[in-house]
This record gives C-alpha cells, sequence and structure tokens, in this order.
C-alpha cells in the first residue's frame, strides 16, 4: 500500500514538472526569437548632428541632410558654386588635408625627376605620427615624395620636401599661407607643411575647397590622387622598395566605402582634429569636390551622403536666354539680351542649379568703373554665380541711350559669400537681413548667436528665467515688508506723541 502511495506521488510530481516545463519552454523560445530578431540600438548620434546647415535656410533650395562632421562643404569645381553649407566659416583644425596645399606647391616648383635628399628635419615629427620611415641622407625623387605625400600621408616626407623647397620649413609655411590668400581664403593658417595639430594651424570648410579647387586643376595631381598604389624603388640607403597604399578608401573599388564617380583625394586625422576628410567626384558632367570637418568616425558615410544629394538634385547648365531672362528692374540686360550681345559670354558660362527649380532664374547686369559689364546670376534672390565681359562700344551705347551710368557693383548683405579673383559665387540672398546698426539689425545678430548656441541652451535660459522671476519676486516681498515697517513704526511714532 505504502508503495503504491509513493509510486503515485511520483507519478502526480512528473506530471507537474512536465506541465511547467511546457508552459516555460515557449515563454524561453519566444524571449530567445525577440532577442534573435532585435537589432542592436544604433550609437546616438553627437551633439554636431543636429547643427544647423546654412544652405536649407535658401528659399526653394534642396534640403541637404545632416551629417555627424561639426563644418562641411559640397562645392562645384568649375563654378565654385556652394552647394551644400554647414558652418563653412568655422575654423577647424584640417590635420593631414594640409598635405593638399604642400603637394600642389611642390608640383608647380620641382620637375618630378628633381633628386632630393633629406636632412634631420625627417625626425622632426611625432613618433607615433604617419610616415615612411625615411632617414637623414637619404634620397627620392620629387615624384616619389609626391605620391608619399598624397597616397601614404608621410609626414617626415612632407618637412623634408618644404625644407627642400623653402630653404627653411617656416620659409615654406610662408608660402603656403600666401597662396590661401592669392586664392581668397580668408580664415586660414599654416604653421606646418604635414598637418600635425597645432593650435594656430587651422582653416574652414570653404577655405579648403578652394584650396582643393585650386590643387585639382593640376593634371598631375589629378593623377596621383586617384592611383591605388605606388612603389617607391631602393634608394641609397634603403635596399628594400616601398609600398604606399592610397589611403582614400572611396576611389578604391575592393574597398566597402568605393564611391562610383570618385577621383580620389585627400584623408586626415588627429585626436584633437577629428577626421578629416576631403573627396573629388564626377557624374554626368558635374564636378565636386565634399570637405569634411571635425568628423568622427563618419567622415565617409558623411561624404558619401553629400555627394547622393548633389548629384541626385542639382544639375549643370549653361545660361541660355530660354532659361535665365533678364531681372524686371535690369532695362540694359533686356536690351543687350534682344541684340544678342550677350549670347557668347552666357554660352561660355557654367552653373549648377536645382533639377526641379522652384524659383526664377534671371541674371542683372551692371555697367563697372572700369568699362566691364558684370552679369549676375539668380535663382529667386539667391547669388548663384556671375561672369563678365569688357564693355565693348556696342554696350557702351547702349547704355548712354538708355540712360544708364557706369556704377559698381551693389553687393548685398550675404551671409557666406563666394568670393574668388575672377568672380563672386554666393548662395544666399542679397539682403536678407538688418545692418547690424540698426535696432532690428542688432536683434537679429543676438537672434543668431542664440541659435548658434549648444542644445544646453534652453536649460540654461529657463534656469536663468526662473532665477529672474524668484529675484524679482523676493525683491517685491521685501519692498512690501519694509513699507509696512515703515508705516508701522510711523504710527508708534505718532502714538508716543
Amino acid at each position: 500500500m505504502k508503495k503504491k502511495k509513493k509510486n503515485l506521488w511520483k507519478t502526480l510530481l512528473l506530471c507537474a514538472a512536465l506541465t511547467v516545463t511546457s508552459c516555460v519552454t515557449p515563454v524561453m523560445a519566444a524571449q530567445a526569437d525577440d532577442a534573435e530578431s532585435s537589432t542592436p540600438e544604433e550609437p546616438a548620434k553627437p551633439e554636431s548632428y543636429e547643427w544647423e546647415i546654412q544652405s536649407n535656410k535658401i528659399p526653394g533650395w534642396p534640403q541637404g541632410p545632416k551629417v555627424v562632421a561639426e563644418t562641411a562643404i559640397l562645392m562645384d569645381i568649375d563654378s565654385g558654386s556652394i552647394l551644400y553649407a554647414k558652418g563653412i566659416d568655422e575654423k577647424r583644425a584640417p590635420a593631414s588635408t594640409t598635405k593638399i596645399m604642400t603637394a600642389m606647391l611642390a608640383i608647380e616648383q620641382v620637375p618630378f625627376d628633381t633628386q632630393i635628399t633629406f636632412t634631420d628635419e625627417v625626425n622632426n615629427i611625432e613618433a607615433d605620427s604617419t610616415h615612411i620611415g625615411i632617414k637623414p641622407g637619404e634620397t627620392l625623387t620629387m615624384k616619389d615624395s609626391a605620391y608619399a605625400i598624397l597616397l601614404a600621408s608621410a609626414n617626415e616626407v612632407s618637412s623634408g620636401v618644404a625644407e627642400y623647397i623653402g630653404g627653411t620649413v617656416q620659409a615654406f609655411v610662408d608660402s603656403m599661407n600666401q597662396r590661401a590668400k592669392d586664392l581668397g581664403c580668408e580664415n586660414t593658417h599654416f604653421v606646418n607643411a604635414n598637418g600635425l595639430y597645432h593650435e594656430d594651424h587651422y582653416t574652414t570648410a570653404r577655405d579648403l575647397a578652394m584650396i582643393s579647387c585650386a590643387a585639382f586643376q593640376n593634371e598631375t595631381f589629378r593623377e596621383i590622387i586617384k592611383t591605388p598604389y605606388y612603389i617607391v624603388p631602393t634608394t641609397n640607403i634603403t635596399n628594400e622598395t616601398r609600398w604606399l597604399n592610397n589611403h582614400h578608401k572611396m576611389v578604391l573599388p575592393d574597398k566597402p566605402e568605393y564611391y562610383e564617380g570618385c577621383l580620389g583625394g585627400k584623408t586626415g586625422y588627429t585626436e584633437k582634429a577629428g577626421n578629416t576628410l576631403v573627396t573629388y567626384a564626377e557624374r554626368d558632367g558635374m564636378r565636386l569636390v565634399c570637405v569634411v570637418l571635425a568628423d568622427i568616425n563618419e567622415h565617409y558615410n558623411d561624404t558619401k551622403a553629400l555627394f547622393d544629394y548633389g548629384f541626385q538634385n542639382f544639375q549643370k547648365v549653361v545660361p541660355e536666354s530660354e532659361t535665365f531672362s533678364a531681372a524686371k528692374d535690369d532695362t540694359l540686360g533686356a536690351k543687350l539680351a534682344e541684340q544678342g550681345i550677350l549670347a557668347p559670354v552666357l554660352q561660355d558660362s557654367s552653373l549648377v542649379i536645382p533639377k526641379e527649380p522652384k524659383e526664377t532664374l534671371s541674371f542683372q547686369t551692371a555697367l563697372e568703373e572700369d568699362n566691364t559689364l558684370l552679369i549676375t546670376y539668380r535663382y529667386g534672390e539667391t547669388v548663384l554665380g556671375s561672369s563678365s565681359l569688357p564693355a565693348t562700344d556696342e554696350i557702351l551705347a547702349s547704355a548712354k541711350e538708355l540712360g544708364i551710368r557706369k556704377e559698381e557693383v551693389k553687393q548685398g548683405n550675404m551671409t557666406f559669400p563666394q568670393k574668388s579673383e575672377e568672380s563672386q559665387t554666393d548662395i544666399t540672398p542679397d539682403s536678407s537681413k538688418e545692418t547690424s546698426s540698426s535696432p532690428k539689425g542688432l536683434v537679429h545678430d543676438m537672434a543668431e548667436t542664440f541659435r548658434e548656441l549648444p542644445s544646453w541652451k534652453y536649460p540654461a535660459l529657463l534656469f536663468i528665467t526662473a532665477a529672474m522671476i524668484f529675484y524679482i519676486v523676493t525683491l517685491c516681498v521685501r519692498i512690501r515688508r519694509s513699507h509696512k515697517r515703515r508705516k508701522k513704526n510711523k504710527k508708534r511714532k505718532k502714538g508716543e506723541f
């Protein structure tokens, strides 16, 4: 009997165990399925991802993508038109993209077969920085040096070439700064030829784009930056060849970062500068340069997003009279267009405009003091670019007939005008702001400054407002108490008398 009871209890316990297992197993399986199907959360974007994109404020302009880079620009190489702008005049460290200027000057000044013997200057770099192991007394050709600078980003070769050309590195750096000024760069200052960090070594996205466009005009430079690899032969000191790989992944077909139409560029990185990247690309006859500065591991993704934005939303056109008409108040332009005088200069110009224009396309002529006719092209109220031609007798006669005098071109208050030696290209309205000297302008400037502050500005403003209200309430209470105290004192004094 006892044995039967024990067997009964065992049977009941076994059934209970099976029941619990059957209930728990599906739950565990479901949890496992959820764990497998769930995707890991993307890392949080840095604050710079939400920073203002200047070009998105232009009426009718295609809205550009958000990027992690603190500053970025997308520029048409041929016309200088700015398609995308984010903090383009804010100073940042360029890191090794500095070598674009170094290589450009070196290629221009030194023949490729020149033998360069390096000095102890090759040792004046940070120990863990990029180099190819050049030793004092070692000799390379200028060709080998140019590939080492642009492909392998060799810091010691950059400094050695700078010393060879300038006599001293400082003299060469001075020529770098002078060339930057000649190109119209207003916020660039170089301290060295390799881009190693220094607080006084800086540029902007706009300035670096202009330098990059100038370098791109050199056929030798273009050939080097698109080369996948280069082999430096043995030297007077090193018996082994050096294999130099192109650091820019977007030009290499075997890399996942490869971008169709990429023409090369230059990479850069230091701990304080972050990732910097200059990239050239061409599609459908449109050649663009993209610059991203102070990026955090997203420099290739940001560059790809900006190129996709540019090629998908813009097109290169010739400003023909069928698409561009004279502005309403431009009687001279209308007359010259009707006479066919402007046709040659219009056909020789090229502009980049949105593929689906939402604003009117027009041009405005102005007769300058030096007998030059300046033609400014606009997208709505936004300046796209300009071209000029000598004012012929026929043009001057038409201007005289219309009673138009020679005058200097009047420029509006631009947010980020694109300046160059021969033309001025802007992508912002001519007169969208009041002057800073007026009350409205002062308020506008204060508002713009507030918008540029980081995201903590709102809680800070809330805290300051609350503190002000608390102070005012406290002050009112104290004044009221003081007033009551004075009344009591007066009554007390009356009672005494």
